[in-house]
């Protein structure tokens, strides 16, 4: 287990604390592309413009799946204040794809 303190702005003007933890051992370069892809607090949707290697074109992706959460911290002013997210995160060994499906969404208990 892996946790990684990141802070990140949402939409409105409020900053809030996230904390991603990644449940697999990955590489240096993965956990480098799951910190970008969750550091704004909601990963990106894949937007089409990934590139495709020619083997991935032609036999399809080959796929490794990684379990991600995210902690939202002080989220609400009412307890429980926390939100936390589970994803399974799928990247290609071969190409640039990747993409985060959510799993769980749920408020915890973690701060005052």
């Amino acid at each position: 287990t892996c946790v990684l303190p990141v802070s990140a702005k949402e939409s409105t003007v409020n900053n809030t604390d996230i904390e991603i933890i990644i449940h697999n051992e990955v590489s240096e370069e993965t956990r480098a592309k799951i910190e970008r892809c969750f550091a704004s607090g909601e990963p990106a949707e894949d937007d089409g413009e990934t590139t495709y290697g020619l083997t991935c074109t032609l036999l399809g992706h080959n796929i490794k799946i990684s379990s991600v959460s995210t902690i939202n911290h002080k989220v609400r002013t009412s307890e429980p204040r926390c939100l936390e997210r589970t994803y399974n995160y799928e990247e290609c060994t071969r190409c640039d794809y990747s993409k985060a499906n959510l799993i769980d969404s749920e408020y915890i208990f973690c701060c005052n």
